[in-house]
């Protein structure tokens, strides 16, 4: 079993339960109050505040469409296109290159353009010409319908970035290839949504076929040697599985008034802000500070407590493995006592690599596994921004100047020799 060289001596269950207990809450209130916190340097409100992925890209005077794609198992996604930049007008979609976004951990496809036209990936590649869509994974603000199950059901959070890896991704990609009438299409993930396409094209090859290039923002796949001081000790105590114990399904699901508190806090202590920002992802020295408030208006997004029980597992293990059920579980899912792992070398998209130095979640003894896992032919790119921590790479304010003119170049060698229509 994962970690059995590390048992000792155990004290009465009751007293277990109650101390994990107790630090579960004291984590969760940690993770609770994080995207609140860091609300802080306002002076005056943002009219972004409050703004959702439509209303924010139509402030700008940009299109944008809602699209729903249902899974095989009934979740309705929601997804978004920006179909053309500002610029084109009415111009025509046909032809265009077609790129993918899908988003981080309890985030959302708002946080590619979060920062406007001119900062945010989203806005840069329709500007480019690219004719851009938007995943959300079952569970976020954006895909909390089913066509049978009541979001408020053990049944419907019953899902980790397995089920994301190998059923909302195929959905997503195959809706917006039908859509478009594209043959294939660039792939573009930050953080869960990496993990989820590692594992889905290692499973999948029909549908990574379908991708001419998979470009990883803050790669996570290994995780075992992550620095967040407050997620190692949410996990090293088992407060994962205490939530799940108790019944608990959903994982930051629902906005609050916390949030306004957050600003309050911050707007008084904004020293406190930054420190705990850093506690979970790394030092935040890019990130637009100016509009944190907007940020954590908008987020957390959400995801379920089993699909954390999951992330828990790889920080507590070295393998890249599906959700484990325990031994009895395990068999009656799996048909094995151990879950089943996914394969990175039997990965054949082409891969490009974007990396923070700082990045307490995808740390660099954990990507420099993950790049030893790889078939040496798919690594097309690693780049390396010494200095960017996890949320740098779609929150700070620079990333249009360090980073997307390098996804620029990818994208444009790629689509110079792919043929993507058929």
């Amino acid at each position: 079993p994962i970690g059995s060289s590390l048992r000792r001596p155990r004290p009465s269950l009751q007293i277990v339960l109650l101390a994990m207990m107790g630090m579960a809450r004291l984590s969760a209130l940690f993770l609770v109050l994080l995207p609140f916190l860091v609300s802080c340097h306002a002076a005056a409100k943002d009219l972004d505040i409050g703004r959702d992925m439509v209303s924010i890209v139509e402030s700008r005077g940009y299109s944008i469409e809602r699209h729903f794609a249902t899974t095989p198992d009934g979740y309705v996604l929601g997804m978004f296109r920006m179909p053309r930049g500002k610029a084109e007008g009415n111009a025509s979609t046909n032809g265009k290159p077609v790129v993918y976004l899908n988003h981080a951990l309890l985030d959302s496809s708002w946080a590619f353009v979060c920062n406007g036209p001119g900062m945010s990936l989203g806005f840069i590649l329709a500007d480019a010409g690219y004719d851009v869509w938007f995943g959300n994974n079952r569970g976020n603000v954006y895909s909390t319908n089913h066509t049978t199950l009541s979001v408020d059901s053990a049944e419907f959070w019953n899902f980790s970035f397995d089920e994301m890896a190998l059923v909302d991704l195929p959905t997503h990609i195959e809706y917006v290839l039908g859509a478009t009438g594209a043959k294939s299409l660039s792939y573009i993930g930050h953080s869960q949504g990496s993990i989820q396409a590692f594992a889905g094209f290692s499973r999948n090859q029909t549908l990574a076929a379908k991708v001419d290039l998979f470009i990883a923002m803050a790669p996570v796949v290994f995780v075992h040697h992550q620095e967040s001081l407050i997620l190692k000790l949410m996990f090293s105590l088992g407060a994962d599985m205490v939530f799940q114990l108790l019944g608990v399904r959903q994982f930051l699901t629902t906005k609050t008034g916390i949030t306004k508190l957050g600003s309050w806090i911050c707007g008084r202590t904004p020293g406190i802000c930054d420190d705990v920002l850093e506690l979970i992802v790394g030092p935040g020295h890019h990130l637009n500070k100016t509009r944190i408030d907007v940020f954590v208006s908008e987020t957390p997004a959400g995801t379920s407590v089993k699909n954390m029980v999951h992330w828990g597992q790889g920080m507590r293990s070295e393998v890249f493995q599906m959700y484990d059920y325990g031994p009895t579980g395990n068999m009656a899912q799996y048909n094995q006592t151990e879950p089943p792992q996914y394969h990175l070398g039997d990965l054949q998209v082409p891969i490009a690599l974007l990396t923070g130095g700082l990045d307490y979640l995808a740390d660099p003894q954990d990507v420099s596994a993950l790049i030893a896992a790889l078939p040496p032919k798919v690594l097309r790119k690693h780049m390396n921004l010494p200095d960017y921590a996890h949320l740098d790479f779609t929150w700070a304010q620079d990333a249009h100047v360090f980073l997307y003119p390098e996804i620029l170049q990818l994208l444009a060698a790629t689509h110079q020799t792919v043929d993507i229509f058929v």
